[in-house]
């Protein structure tokens, strides 16, 4: 497979939801918290992004008020594991 197939496979795994009018892909993680995941097409990478955002607000139309990055040029072949263990650190139920 090539990076873009392996990161849809991963995102779909862990059940993040697409933006359509942008390359992110968010996950909710609690009432206000999201895992971004920002994809750069042309340069086949992707960041990883744990943010906060306004109660009620949508990562899709608004920015995060702070942001950390877990994870720059994250990888689907190699920072799964990562991934995972952030996504149970919450509480959040992935596809099986």
């Amino acid at each position: 497979m090539n990076f873009l197939q392996d990161l849809e496979s991963t995102l779909f795994f862990f059940g993040f939801q697409e933006c359509k009018k942008s390359n992110l892909n968010f996950l909710k993680l609690e009432e206000n918290e999201y895992l971004l995941m920002k994809i750069f097409e042309k340069v086949e990478t992707a960041d990883l992004i744990h943010a906060k955002f306004n109660v009620g607000g949508n990562p899709c139309n608004s920015k995060p008020y702070w942001e950390k990055s877990i994870k720059l040029s994250f990888s689907p072949k190699s920072d799964t594991q990562m991934l995972k263990d952030f996504v149970e650190k919450y509480g959040v139920r992935y596809h099986t």
